[in-house]
């Protein structure tokens, strides 16, 4: 196994020797006047072997804890077969120098992190240790999706919207404008599907981008942002919209299948179980629906917004509120099972680990929950709010927490 720097462009080279000198900052030996001659030997160093750069030359080897997209897979679920017994201890803590939003992927001992500073950064999972990064054109708030071979990155802003990067050779194989991204990106068989602020769900080509079909939620200057991702069952895509909608939109040909209204926007993203959809929407609601016809099968109060993705078991689905509640319901009758409370908002989706239930609060807490009845087993403080939920590989817990940290935790032998 290798892991080679790769020489980029100029720019590049510029902006790294900014975040290396000035980012850093300076040792405490070198002056003031000694800053141009340490810039000039540091640039010179730069510009022989290249600032940075990925590649993992060496092939991925597939495993059940993979996790590739956000939500684990195309259902977007949040769920593992894998099981990790609190309490746990430190493995490692890394530092990726900037705000994080999006989802650690993880897969055969790799981690892969992207910034709002732009960057996609690659991580040994064994000992925390940066392999190498490289910076897009801007900031990345969505989770990418990662086949394996290739990772596709969803950019904010700028002149390019998706980018589409071969880690094995740190080639960058195609990049296309469709529009600002927030949201992560689906791989489903050789198709690629995003949704963009501009209000369309596109379906590409994830060899070379080609766009094969898109679906707009209104005519140009109505539509409504989408902040959600879609799921799918591998026939119907289902994503919300700032708009108050939950679409159902045939993965085949891009046409309508069904849609239902809500009366607040959708930002977090469906999950698919049994065929059924699970959103929350802005209006306090978790909503049940028919993936095939979009008819409500129930709807449950939570009595607050509610901002981010659910997760489910095999009879459970599990969503947190912004009054800090964590609310677990029975997935075929909608009705209450239990009720947790924390001291703060609840805005991702809680992961769910076995028989556990692991995730985190803006009050800086780590929580694990028994998932059938609630109980809490344990807690962890940390010195950040938590946004982004828990991911397991293996027998590595991530969490990550503001604004730039991801901490690697395992069972105490304690």
């Amino acid at each position: 196994m290798s892991y080679l720097l790769q020489p980029q462009s100029h720019r590049w080279r510029v902006w790294c020797l900014h975040r290396h000198v000035f980012s850093r900052g300076l040792p405490r030996h070198v002056s003031s006047r000694g800053i141009s001659w340490a810039g000039t030997c540091l640039a010179l160093s730069l510009l022989a072997v290249g600032c940075a750069g990925i590649r993992l030359d060496r092939a991925f080897r597939p495993s059940q804890n993979d996790w590739l997209m956000y939500g684990g897979d195309q259902s977007r679920v949040n769920r593992t077969t894998a099981e990790i017994a609190p309490p746990l201890e430190l493995l490692w803590e890394y530092n990726a120098l900037a705000g994080i939003t999006s989802s650690p992927l993880v897969r055969d001992s790799v981690m892969l992190v992207t910034t709002l500073h732009g960057e996609l950064q690659a991580v040994n999972m064994n000992s925390g240790k940066r392999l190498g990064y490289v910076v897009l054109e801007s900031s990345i708030t969505g989770t990418p999706a990662w086949d394996g071979a290739n990772v596709y990155i969803p950019i904010s802003s700028g002149s390019e919207s998706l980018v589409c990067l071969g880690l094995n050779r740190a080639e960058r194989r195609w990049a296309v404008f469709i529009g600002s991204i927030e949201s992560s990106p689906l791989i489903v068989g050789e198709q690629l599907f995003v949704t963009t602020l501009s209000g369309v769900l596109y379906a590409l080509n994830k060899i070379d981008g080609e766009e094969i079909w898109k679906f707009e939620t209104a005519p140009k200057g109505r539509r409504k942002p989408i902040r959600s991702s879609p799921a799918s069952d591998g026939e119907v895509l289902v994503f919300g919209s700032d708009d108050g909608t939950l679409y159902g939109v045939n993965l085949k040909d891009g046409s309508l299948r069904w849609k239902y209204e809500t009366s607040g926007s959708i930002f977090g993203t469906p999950i698919i179980k049994g065929g059924h959809a699970f959103v929350g929407s802005q209006d306090g609601w978790l909503y049940s629906v028919d993936v095939m016809t979009g008819s409500l099968r129930w709807k449950y109060e939570t009595g607050s917004r509610i901002f981010g993705p659910a997760s489910a078991n095999h009879d459970l689905v599990f969503i947190g509120s912004a009054d800090g509640k964590l609310h677990a319901v029975n997935t075929e009758s909608g009705k209450n099972v239990w009720t947790f409370s924390t001291r703060s908002v609840i805005n991702s989706a809680p992961l769910v680990a076995g028989g556990y239930l692991y995730f985190g609060s803006l009050d800086r807490t780590l929580y694990t929950l028994r998932a059938e009845t609630g109980e809490e087993l344990w807690r962890l403080p940390l010195e950040g709010r938590i946004k982004v939920s828990p991911v397991l590989w293996g027998n590595t817990l991530l969490v990550t927490y503001e604004d730039k940290f991801i901490s690697a935790l395992r069972h105490s032998r304690d």
